[in-house]
């Protein structure tokens, strides 16, 4: 049995959650394709689902996504930078971020 050991990062991660409404026909499956294909190569964790509710015709989910690189310390802007991807994503896709 052939065993590969991934180093772990020795740079603290950051953590962004993103809520959003979507129409009640639409699976948490397909939110969380949307986000981790818009997210970047920084996730290291996620998405994950982490809360889910229904109200009247809609549904909304949370989804916390774990950012961190190997070779340097992230900053604020750079995470922004692609949760603002994220965004754009998933308004493209006519769901509402709460």
């Amino acid at each position: 049995m052939n065993t590969n050991f991934k180093m772990w990062s020795l740079y603290p991660f950051i953590s962004r959650d993103i809520a959003l409404w979507v129409p009640a026909e639409v699976s948490s499956s397909k939110v969380h394709k949307v986000i981790k294909d818009n997210a970047g190569d920084l996730v290291v964790r996620g998405p994950e689902l982490f809360d889910e509710f229904k109200k009247d015709d809609k549904v909304s989910y949370a989804f916390r996504i774990i950012f961190q690189s190997y070779d340097r310390t992230l900053t604020d802007g750079e995470v922004n930078e692609q949760m603002d991807k994220v965004k754009q994503a998933v308004e493209k896709e006519g769901w509402t971020v709460r």
